[in-house]
């Protein structure tokens, strides 16, 4: 039986908010990128940075599935949401 990775599961986009040691504004944005991508996200988005302190708090968004996209969850037979339904 094939099992259902839980990003499947996210309608669309994923956001994480950290703080990066960096020396301004714009090192933190690339860093913030930079982490997205080793994470393995590839549609990835700066949403809130703002330096201060000796960093830089960042909320990046990586987006899981966009409007039109095919919905990996509805695949799978024990989904409780079914195509007819949305």
């Amino acid at each position: 039986m094939k099992t259902m990775n839980v990003l499947d599961r996210v309608v669309d986009s994923l956001d994480i908010e950290t703080f990066i040691i960096c020396q301004d504004e714009e090192e933190g944005k690339k860093l913030g990128i930079q982490l997205m991508k080793d994470l393995g996200f590839r549609d990835t988005d700066v949403v809130f940075i703002e330096y201060g302190n000796g960093g830089a708090r960042v909320r990046l968004r990586a987006n899981i599935f966009k409007p039109g996209d095919h919905y990996k969850w509805l695949d799978f037979k024990n989904s409780h949401v079914k195509r007819e339904g949305i």
